[in-house]
């Protein structure tokens, strides 16, 4: 069971929502590396919003981040986002007040969350920002309770078992591309799990946590 503090800081009304009336806002971040705590720093942020009834909506969020320190050609090799792309992209401060904006209201849900909640998290205690995101779907973790017997639960292979084809300016390992890949994926599994497992939030939460 969810405890007291979780309730306290997540109303009962969200919880006990019907997860087909709730608004979720997917989420992907790009950086310069893999750990926050040594130095490593956000230069993407892309969202899509999904209405109530798993509708995934036009309305987008993206932006590249200004991270004030040299990008690793390593890093580079991976999502092609260079220093220049990036000289007069808003610093991340800017950058996480309006996805907060964007994502306001929303379950956050992105594909291995703790990673890049770890980035958004250590960004927001260095700018002294409130967490706002109280509760936060893993779509890396549902497809791993969802698809047991698949191989693997990294996007490239989801997209190809899926057949998801988004098309938008961007490509695999762009904030954007990652998010709408992950909104499509979200969207199936949700689908199933409202109609086999879970009715609410709540529930949601307690089969997550009881796998």
């Amino acid at each position: 069971m969810m405890n007291e503090c979780r309730l306290s800081k997540y109303s009962t009304e969200v919880l006990d929502s019907p997860l087909n009336k709730l608004t979720y806002v997917v989420f992907d971040l790009e950086t310069t590396g893999t750990s926050p705590e040594e130095g490593d720093k956000i230069i993407e942020i892309g969202a899509v919003k999904i209405a109530p009834g798993f509708r995934i909506q036009r309305s987008k969020f993206h932006t590249l981040v200004n991270p004030g320190i040299t990008i690793p050609e390593s890093s580079t090799k991976i999502h092609g986002i260079t220093d220049e792309n990036v000289q007069n992209a808003p610093d991340v401060c800017v950058a996480i007040y309006d996805f907060i904006d964007f994502a306001r209201g929303s379950v956050i849900v992105a594909h291995n969350a703790k990673k890049d909640l770890s980035f958004l998290k250590n960004e927001m205690k260095d700018y002294s920002i409130r967490n706002p995101f109280t509760f936060t779907l893993d779509t890396l973790k549902l497809s791993r309770i969802v698809n047991p017997s698949a191989s693997k639960h990294n996007l490239d292979y989801i997209t190809d078992m899926y057949n998801i084809n988004v098309t938008n300016s961007y490509k695999r390992h762009r904030a954007l591309y990652d998010a709408e890949v992950t909104a499509v994926y979200f969207r199936i599994l949700m689908k199933r799990i409202f109609k086999e497992t879970c009715f609410t939030l709540i529930d949601l939460e307690n089969f997550i946590n009881n796998r």
